[in-house]
């Protein structure tokens, strides 16, 4: 065999990892996660034969450095908060940034159409929809925070491109958000539905001016969206009955209520935290450490805080377990990235790239807020794998679209 038809061979196993993980993400509990495995070694078998290293290539040396950072600043938080009896296991949960390098490495330069996946996309939007109207959720086995979570982004990249797709691609774009949208609505998950109304403002803002201004067909095409999912949300009354009960559990959290609902022992574990926060506000208390400390500083619920694996607020469960240090590894991980697709808004060749980068970050930083992001295998290795090919692609060259 000739070395050109094994680069074709590989190129075209890569490919087909692509795209087959957005459709098994959200609806087969291990096989997203053994798709990044893979990516993994063979990464690492091109670092040891060819002898290539991800921190020293350009267009993958931040992504390396960045999530390389956040595993070392977790483990480090370990080590300094319990020493030679750290449970160095739990960091399991996080492998997938010490992995992460070598992922990139493993599809960097692979001769890959952004249609492509964001057609994989639609597909596992579409498929989670369907299983959605019909039966239970392919997302059962996942926590429904974190498929929701997932859904949200999907939806949000798979339409980067509608306003210049052409009719047949929008007929599908159309059915993919529909279907997506409704699976995110069944869930129930108000952190996700706030998320995708931030991530919609977001994506109006960003494309109202190259796109929607003066594009009537454009415009019309988004109201046609609007209303559909809407369409889908009004068939009952879940959303008025949700937001019904948060405001209630608000009003009982501030009238001092021992509150044991969702929103009261959430406020009540990001109050402890902060407070616990303040007594080791440097390096924390070490990672799955933050809940058994903020539980000492609550007044009520101290054993269901501490049973569970995180306060619900990524921001407040990594200042309490890795304290200054991992709360700026973590927004490092989230604002450097999409500093850099802000900027790469401005070309056109990685404008959609660049779109797509704005969604998945933006998308995070608002699922962090009431949901965790770093902490759970499905939620990482999306992350993970999307900005391995997106990342690289705005910071190096031109890139078929």
């Amino acid at each position: 065999m000739n070395e050109a038809y094994l680069e074709k061979r590989y190129s075209n196993f890569i490919i087909t990892l692509l795209l087959l993980f957005p459709i098994l993400i959200n609806s087969v509990k291990i096989l997203g996660n053994f798709i990044l495995l893979i990516l993994f070694f063979l990464g690492l078998y091109i670092a040891i034969t060819e002898k290539k290293n991800p921190f020293q290539i350009p267009e993958l040396k931040l992504f390396s450095w960045l999530t390389t950072g956040y595993f070392l600043v977790m483990l480090l938080s370990i080590l300094i908060a319990d020493g030679f009896n750290a449970e160095l296991y739990h960091l399991g949960r996080k492998i997938h940034f010490l992995f992460a390098p070598f992922i990139a490495l493993a599809i960097f330069q692979v001769d890959f159409s952004l249609k492509k996946i964001l057609l994989s996309i639609k597909v596992g939007l579409i498929a989670i929809g369907t299983v959605a109207i019909t039966g239970p959720l392919l997302g059962s086995m996942i926590n429904a925070n974190i498929f929701s979570d997932i859904a949200v982004a999907m939806l949000f990249l798979s339409i980067v491109q509608i306003f210049s797709e052409t009719q047949q691609e929008r007929i599908v774009t159309f059915i993919a958000a529909l279907m997506g949208g409704y699976a995110i609505y069944l869930t129930g998950a108000r952190g996700s539905w706030v998320s995708f109304l931030i991530l919609f403002i977001v994506f109006v803002g960003l494309t109202y001016k190259p796109f929607i201004h003066g594009n009537n067909k454009a415009g019309l095409f988004l109201v046609l969206l609007c209303v559909g999912l809407l369409g889908f949300v009004s068939t009952n009354d879940r959303v008025e009955s949700r937001i019904k009960l948060a405001v209630g559990e608000i009003q009982n959290w501030n009238s001092g209520h021992n509150a044991n609902d969702s929103v009261g022992l959430r406020l009540q574990m990001w109050r402890a935290g902060l407070n616990a926060a303040k007594e080791s506000p440097w390096v924390g208390y070490g990672y799955r450490n933050a809940n058994k400390v903020a539980s000492k500083h609550a007044p009520n619920n101290k054993r269901t805080i501490e049973n569970k694996t995180h306060l619900h607020n990524e921001y407040i469960t990594s200042l309490v377990s890795a304290g200054v240090i991992g709360l700026l590894a973590l927004t490092a991980l989230l604002l450097l990235p999409l500093r850099i697709f802000l900027s790469g808004l401005k070309q056109d060749e990685k404008y959609f790239y660049s779109l797509m980068g704005v969604m998945l970050c933006v998308g995070y930083a608002t699922f962090g807020f009431t949901h965790i992001i770093f902490g759970e295998e499905h939620i990482n290795a999306f992350y993970i794998l999307f900005m391995s090919f997106l990342l690289p692609r705005v910071v190096g060259g031109d890139n078929a679209l």
